[in-house]
């Protein structure tokens, strides 16, 4: 179905609001009790986390050896006490470390407060969320060694209150087709050829292997940190390349934070990045929400482990005008959404609200307005029956490791949000014969089921679905539908070292009603530093 003109922005903005309203009175029926960490009620056995919570004080004249610097950087001690980097009070406090609103991690990045989550695409030898550690106290002569920063794994920059982090993974990935596809590194089921044709193939590859920087700087200003994060990867270009080569770098992620807004390449507020399942397979279900780009975002906390968010996004008309005219994008794309946070899972409600735009050759612009409507969750089944908990749990069992992941989307112009119908042009369609400019309604679906067997050995199954529901006049080699299934066994003999192996099967549906599908084994080698 397609909207236009002022009827069409009215209706749409209806449909947002009544999300927005009414979502929270839904989440509000999952029961997921929090479990609360203990407090520290005996003082003298916490001597450390007592003394972090104490202001910090430089004890210049003494030692100067307190201050982050490099040797020799200063010749005196009055030097010293106007370039002394300054700590914000709360910085050494563990409370600002464990709320869940406005503290150390950054309000998109949800997960349990004083944890951090894993990043989607990534392998399970990550814990799904990592503790946050608060820093240890600057200590005398550590002038000269590296000082732990705010974040696990950062360091603090002589000279200042800067803490870096270096992050990302190596991966070695080899596949196997049984069935020709389009995509020989990545199962991408609307590249299987229709009708299928005979033959193999295999690969081995290490493009997907990713590296970042990560920044955070206190600040006085409602203890909100500057956070930054600039992130890309070598899945770019062609598969391969003659020599090994002809991978160039990707930028996936390049944005700043700063208390409730970021800004800058981000993951769409329209989607759950915490949603993704545990696959070998780089690109993952076809029928999942998918989508970084340039964007302003806000995100605020509403209620205990509510939250919601809400961004303006770079614009992309995707539509098949069949040689009669052209794509135009004039306005932002704006999402929204609701998240419930807690211990066992999460539930997340998205709205998204899009003007297309097709110019006719030699005539004027015509717009459609796009909406869409999201839902996903990620439950820990076996925790809420067992009421265990699988976060604050340093060793938590199999079954209280098992979840499971769900999504659904649906709503006309929302094609290239949707993982299998991004670039096929079916945001919407031009009728060749009539000249009419129609919206396509586009579908996606996905479930999994993770199943932790111990600490080091887990299973994963995952069934995705795309759909399009194209206009009358296309071709009949048009894409339809198309299904995705992978079964996986990961082993994880260390820390941060992920070894898994997975059968893939797909299947396209044109809208002639020819299919064809694909099989695949793959397997990889991944470690996270």
């Amino acid at each position: 179905m397609a909207f236009s003109g002022v009827h069409g922005w009215l209706a749409s903005l209806t449909t947002m609001l009544f999300v927005v309203m009414y979502a929270p009175l839904a989440v509000a029926q999952l029961e997921l009790p929090p479990v609360e960490e203990e407090p520290i009620d005996n003082l003298e056995e916490a001597p450390l986390q007592v003394a972090m919570q104490q202001p910090l004080e430089y004890a210049l004249e003494d030692d100067p050896g307190l201050i982050q610097n490099a040797p020799d950087a200063y010749r005196d001690y009055d030097t010293y006490r106007r370039t002394a980097p300054q700590f914000p009070s709360y910085y050494f406090n563990p409370a600002y470390y464990n709320t869940p609103d406005i503290g150390a991690r950054a309000l998109p990045d949800y997960a349990p407060g004083g944890y951090e989550p894993r990043d989607y695409q990534d392998a399970p030898g990550v814990p799904e969320f990592s503790r946050i550690t608060t820093p240890v106290r600057v200590s005398t002569g550590s002038g000269n060694y590296v000082t732990q920063g705010m974040f696990p794994g950062s360091f603090l920059v002589p000279g200042s209150t800067t803490s870096f982090r270096f992050r990302g993974f190596a991966r070695l990935m080899a596949l196997g087709d049984f069935n020709p596809m389009g995509s020989t590194d990545a199962f991408v089921p609307n590249t299987i050829p229709v009708p299928q044709e005979e033959g193999r193939n295999f690969n081995v590859s290490a493009r997907m292997s990713r590296f970042g920087i990560e920044s955070w700087t206190p600040t006085t200003f409602r203890d909100w940190n500057v956070h930054t994060l600039i992130e890309g990867d070598f899945f770019n270009g062609p598969a391969q390349a003659a020599g090994g080569g002809g991978n160039p770098f990707r930028l996936r992620h390049a944005f700043v934070d700063f208390g409730i807004f970021r800004f800058g390449q981000q993951n769409s507020a329209f989607m759950d990045a915490q949603n993704w399942p545990s696959l070998v397979d780089f690109n993952g279900p076809n029928g999942w929400i998918n989508q970084r780009q340039p964007s302003l975002r806000m995100t605020l906390p509403l209620a205990d482990r509510l939250y919601w968010a809400t961004a303006m996004e770079r614009p992309f008309s995707d539509i098949t005008t069949n040689g009669l005219g052209t794509a135009v994008q004039e306005v932002p794309d704006f999402s929204t959404h609701l998240r419930f946070e807690a211990t066992r899972g999460h539930l997340q409600v998205s709205s998204l609200l899009r003007s297309i735009g097709y110019r006719p050759t030699g005539g004027e612009t015509e717009t459609e307005t796009g909406v869409g409507v999201s839902g996903s969750a990620v439950i820990h089944p076996w925790a809420m029956l067992m009421c265990t908990d699988p976060v604050h749990d340093p060793d938590p069992s199999g079954l209280t490791r098992s979840r499971m992941l769900m999504q659904c989307t649906w709503g006309p112009g929302i094609g290239r949000y949707v993982q299998d119908l991004v670039g096929q042009g079916l945001d919407g369609q031009v009728n060749p014969i009539t000249g009419e400019f129609e919206l396509v309604d586009a579908l996606g679906w996905n479930a999994s089921y993770e199943h932790w067997f111990n600490a080091s050995w887990l299973c994963n199954t995952t069934y995705s679905q795309a759909h399009a529901d194209d206009n009358i006049g296309q071709p009949g080699t048009t894409y339809e539908s198309g299904t995705y299934l992978a079964t996986s066994l990961w082993w994880l003999p260390i820390p941060r070292l992920s070894c898994g192996i997975e059968y893939l099967w797909g299947e396209r549906v044109n809208f002639n009603g020819q299919s064809a599908d694909a099989n695949r084994i793959d397997a990889l080698l991944q470690y996270n530093f």
